[in-house]
């Protein structure tokens, strides 16, 4: 597998707390001639609002100005604040270190997190997470529609280009492939593109039809099927919708060039890819499926957007 999110039973949580020190602060001591004492890190935790949220609180004996960086995994986020709400909806064991930084240098600490059960309201509709994955796993492909995705000058927009209904069967190599997010503690997306693609005139042999994979070498070769990683953050984004991060070189939706901040037709561009939720609708005109737009900002006022639908 290419990358995971979670460990079933032990995770590493890493919160880095950062004092933000004025050039005055990393001069000399006038009076003794050092830096200062070195700060001695330390935190506790306190249950949360639920059992799958416990309160990280900084207790370092300096002041300063905290900055948290968790990691679990491939997954990771920041939180400021000396008190630092942190939810992990699998059970596991985790090892949580804080490091500190102050005048007279760094100290750290690492203590343990148990998390006993999962959260069973985790994978409901209602949230991201459970909209994307359902309870066990849920499979996605473009919507067979025109209009699937688009580029224009903002979310949604497809002034710039948009693909039309024709594409459907002219690109029935691209409108096949699945993506699939299983609902666990290792968070897998894989992504199944059939054994063929969409060559649009830039992958493999760059004709414009359908290619076998055996055409992709080099760079491209990580556009091909896989199992990678993913993540979802609630209420993020251009709309306020969510988020959705895909982790390990060569994940994507919809059209491979595409990447955060621009497009590279000669392969993967980094090792992540996040796109912005601008609209998720259940039982769509009540035929049972679900859909989800998906935007991505390629630069400037350029956006992509891909619409999926379950199956």
């Amino acid at each position: 597998m290419k990358s995971n999110i979670f460990k079933s039973t032990m995770g590493t949580l890493v919160c880095a707390a950062s004092l933000l020190m004025a050039v005055a602060g990393c001069t000399p001591d006038a009076k003794n001639g050092e830096l200062g004492p070195l700060p001695k890190a330390n935190f506790e935790t306190a249950p949360g609002p639920n059992a799958n949220t416990v309160i990280l609180v900084n207790k370092t004996d300096q002041g300063g100005i905290p900055y948290w960086k968790w990691q679990l995994g491939n997954a990771s986020g920041t939180l400021k604040g000396d008190s630092a709400k942190l939810y992990l909806p699998f059970a596991g064991v985790y090892d949580v270190q804080l490091i500190t930084t102050a005048r007279g240098g760094i100290d750290s600490i690492t203590k343990s997190v148990t998390i006993a059960t999962s959260d069973p309201t985790a994978c409901a509709p209602t949230t991201l997470l459970g909209f994307i994955a359902g309870c066990t796993s849920k499979t996605w492909k473009l919507n067979p529609e025109a209009g699937t995705y688009k580029v224009g000058e903002g979310p949604d927009m497809g002034n710039w280009w948009s693909s039309g209904a024709g594409d459907v069967t002219g690109r029935a190599c691209e409108f096949n492939d699945e993506y699939t997010f299983y609902f666990s503690a290792e968070a897998i997306f894989k992504y199944d593109n059939k054994g063929d693609y969409y060559a649009d005139g830039y992958i493999g042999a760059a004709t414009y039809g359908c290619e076998p994979n055996s055409n992709l070498s080099g760079a491209q070769a990580a556009w091909a099927s896989g199992d990678f990683g993913f993540t979802v953050t609630e209420n993020a984004g251009v709309r306020g919708l969510g988020q959705l991060r895909l982790i390990g070189r060569g994940a994507h939706i919809g059209l491979q060039k595409v990447h955060n901040g621009g497009e590279t037709t000669s392969g993967p561009s980094g090792n992540a890819i996040v796109y912005d939720v601008l609209e998720r609708s259940t039982n769509v005109n009540g035929q049972g499926y679900d859909i989800i737009k998906l935007g991505l900002n390629i630069g400037g006022a350029g956006w992509w957007t891909f619409t999926l639908r379950s199956y």
